[in-house]
């Protein structure tokens, strides 16, 4: 027989327990079994807690690769493709708290660790978040005051410092009134401020248009107004797209847009069109007024809210005119216009909303009370006004009885009902019947007391 001391038996039952550990058997597919059986996956080796009971294993879990596992401040391991599990006996010192780590992240949440039960297993989950880094990027302008753009936000009117940029490579674009944009790109450091700084070139705002048609001799209009006779220099004009019109006696209308650029003339040679027919005027008269006219598709302005829109130079022929007006339902009418003459016509406008007429009701006698869907509505003569359609009208008055009449409403025009009331005697109270009540109570009274005397 062998005997060993209780120490060397001690030894031999930690390395059997060792050994066991090491030869638990992976799963088929690399993962780890569910609690209750032992993982497989990165398990270390370290023992926690002091020696004896049954092992079990924590098994912690990080969303980043290569997370430093930290048990009550001691360093145990890191995590391969996320998970890092230790072995631990199930009957040793507690274990308290762990959190993971890794350079580039803020340290993980921090979690408080439960002792496993034999062949237990736990898991744990860590997130780590990276640490964001910025920098500042400060702007100014020659001159100042000039709007801000960095990374296309606007930001303020320099000089402005704007913070919270990361590393890398933003654009920066200034602009002002009066001067050339600038745009430029600057590097920001992490915890460092980049500079941008502009000088603005100015812009000229005016250029000039040369006008020569043919034939010379055109009355020249430069966005409605009159500028003299072809050929013709407009100077001072600003910058932009403008309306250019050319008008001479016989001729067709011309016109055109142009654009100038400044600092610039632009040059246009305009050929009148000779009047292939005689023309005729046309007077056009929307109801109501305000309504945008077409002739023949083509806009030719708004119709006055008193009075006619005139239109010159129409093709002799019949044509078409269109009225638009919020609110409205647009509305056309064929015209006919003859050469050297004059032609109208006036464009009624039907609302939208819904069509409106009016109702006129009456009673005999007067004074009556007049429901309409049963809404009150005043007391008769009235004249209200109802959307198009069929209505139960009522009147009421004290002394009568009630009169229901049926009513039809049309758009544009007055509907008129009137009633006869009958009286009600039932609810008529005579004059003077409190007086005479009175009265007979008085002598009621009297008759009573000398029959009492009698009897006595």
């Amino acid at each position: 027989m062998i005997y060993m001391s209780r120490k060397t038996g001690s030894v031999i039952g930690i390395l059997l327990i060792a050994l066991l550990a090491m030869a638990v058997p992976a799963s088929a597919d690399g993962g780890m079994y569910s609690t209750g059986g032992a993982p497989t996956s990165n398990v270390g080796m370290t023992l926690g807690g002091d020696i004896g009971g049954g092992m079990g294993w924590i098994t912690f879990h990080t969303n980043v690769d290569g997370a430093s596992i930290y048990v009550d401040g001691a360093y145990e391991g890191t995590t391969t493709n996320g998970v890092y599990t230790m072995a631990v006996y199930s009957t040793g010192s507690p274990l308290r708290s762990a959190y993971a780590a890794k350079s580039g992240y803020s340290e993980s949440n921090r979690v408080s660790l439960t002792m496993p039960s034999p062949g237990e297993n736990i898991d744990y989950y860590l997130t780590l978040n990276p640490i964001q880094t910025s920098g500042s990027i400060s702007v100014r302008s020659s001159p100042s005051n000039a709007v801000v753009y960095i990374d296309d936000v606007y930001v303020g009117t320099t000089p402005v410092t704007q913070s919270g940029y990361s590393q890398g490579y933003h654009n920066v674009r200034i602009t002002k009134s009066g001067y050339q944009e600038w745009a430029s790109s600057v590097y920001v450091y992490s915890g460092s401020t980049a500079t941008a700084s502009a000088t603005l070139i100015p812009i000229e705002s005016y250029g000039s248009i040369y006008v020569s048609s043919t034939p010379s001799g055109a009355s020249v209009y430069l966005d409605g107004s009159y500028m003299g006779i072809s050929p013709k220099t407009i100077s001072s004009v600003t910058k932009g797209g403008h309306t250019l019109r050319l008008e001479k006696a016989g001729y067709n209308t011309w016109e055109s847009s142009v654009t100038v650029n400044p600092g610039q003339t632009s040059y246009v040679y305009p050929t009148l069109q000779p009047l292939s027919a005689p023309t005729g005027t046309l007077y056009v008269t929307s109801s109501p007024g305000g309504a945008y006219i077409y002739l023949d598709g083509v806009y030719q302005g708004i119709a006055p809210a008193s009075g006619s829109m005139v239109i010159s130079n129409v093709a002799t022929g019949t044509h078409t005119v269109t009225a638009k007006l919020s609110g409205y339902q647009d509305a056309s009418m064929s015209v006919t216009v003859n050469g050297g003459s004059t032609a109208s016509v006036t464009i009624p406008l039907k609302s939208t909303g819904p069509a409106m007429g009016y109702l006129s009701a009456s009673s005999m006698p007067t004074g009556a009370n007049v429901y309409v869907n049963n809404d009150y509505m005043g007391v008769t003569p009235l004249t209200v006004s109802l959307a198009e359609g069929t209505y139960n009208v009522r009147f009421s008055l004290a002394g009568y009885y009630d009169s229901t009449v049926t009513a039809t409403v049309t758009a544009g025009a007055t509907s008129s009902v009137t009633s006869s009331l009958t009286p009600n005697p039932g609810n008529v109270q005579k004059s003077g019947s409190p007086a005479f009540a009175a009265i007979i109570g008085i002598f009621a009274v009297a008759a009573l007391l000398v029959a009492i005397r009698r009897n006595d």
